[in-house]
C-alpha cells in the first residue's frame, strides 16, 4: 500500500483552511452588512428620544410641581418624546411616499444640496433610495460586469456616466466608464465609484431592476441564464 503523500495532505489542509477563513470572512461582512444600518437607527433614535426629552424637561418640572410625582412625571416625558418621535418618522414616511413633487420636499431637498460636504452624499443617497423605494431605475444606465477590486475578480456594477476626459488623461486611458459598485445587500449603506478602462466592463444580460434585486439578495435572485459578453472584445 502506498503512503500519502505528505505535500498533498498539506496542499489539501491549506485550501480547507483558506475556504475556512474566506467564509469566515464572508459571513462577517454579511453580518456586518446587515446589523450595522440596524444599529445606526437604534443609535440615532435613542439620541432623537434623548434630546426631544430634553426639550420637554420644562414640562417635567411642571408636573413636579403639579404634585404627580418625579417618578410619573419621568414617564410622561418619555411617553411624550416616544410619541413626537414616532410621529416625526411616520410623517416623514408619509411625505416621502406621497409627496416627493410638493414644494417643502423641493425646498428641502434644495436645503441639503446646497450644504458644503453633505450636499453630494445626500444626493447620492436620494438617488440610490429612489432605485430602492421607488423603482426609479433611470439614475443607472445599464447594468455591467467588472473587474473589481482586482483582476479575474467580478461583481455586478451600473453604468453612470462616461469617464470624465480629465480622469483618462490622468489614468493614461483613451477609453473608460464611470461605474457604480454597490455594496449588498443594502446599496444605500455605500459602495464604490470606479472608472474603468472598457476592455475590463462587460455585458450582462440583466435589466437595472434585477441588478438591483440581485445586490440586495446576495445573489440569490440572479437568474441563472447570465450572458456575459467582452465590451473590449467588439
Amino acid at each position: 500500500m502506498s503512503r500519502p503523500d505528505v505535500n498533498d495532505i498539506a496542499q489539501v489542509a491549506a485550501e480547507e483552511s483558506r475556504e475556512a477563513r474566506r467564509d469566515l470572512r464572508q459571513t462577517l461582512l454579511s453580518g456586518l452588512a446587515l446589523t450595522v444600518p440596524f444599529l445606526i437607527t437604534v443609535l440615532v433614535l435613542i439620541w432623537a428620544l434623548g434630546f426631544v426629552a430634553g426639550m420637554l424637561a420644562p414640562l417635567a418640572d411642571a408636573l413636579v410641581a403639579l404634585g404627580p410625582g418625579s417618578q410619573m412625571s419621568d414617564w410622561v416625558v418619555q411617553l411624550l418624546a416616544g410619541a413626537i418621535v414616532f410621529g416625526l418618522v411616520f410623517l416623514v414616511g408619509v411625505a416621502a411616499q406621497h409627496g416627493p413633487d410638493t414644494h417643502v420636499a423641493r425646498r428641502f431637498d434644495v436645503l441639503m444640496e446646497d450644504l458644503p460636504g453633505i450636499g453630494s452624499i445626500y444626493t447620492s443617497v436620494e438617488r440610490m433610495s429612489d432605485v430602492l423605494v421607488e423603482g426609479d431605475t433611470e439614475s443607472f444606465r445599464e447594468v455591467k460586469i467588472v473587474e473589481f477590486p482586482r483582476e479575474d475578480c467580478f461583481a455586478l456594477a451600473f453604468l453612470t456616466a462616461s469617464t470624465p476626459p480629465t480622469v483618462e488623461a490622468a489614468a493614461g486611458h483613451d477609453a473608460m466608464e464611470t461605474v457604480f459598485v454597490p455594496m449588498a445587500p443594502n446599496p444605500v449603506m455605500g459602495g464604490h465609484l470606479v472608472n474603468l478602462p472598457e476592455e475590463r466592463i462587460f455585458d450582462v444580460d440583466l435589466s437595472v431592476e434585477e441588478g438591483m434585486q440581485a445586490i440586495m439578495t446576495t445573489g440569490m435572485a440572479i437568474d441563472e441564464s447570465v450572458e456575459d459578453g467582452g465590451r473590449g472584445a467588439d
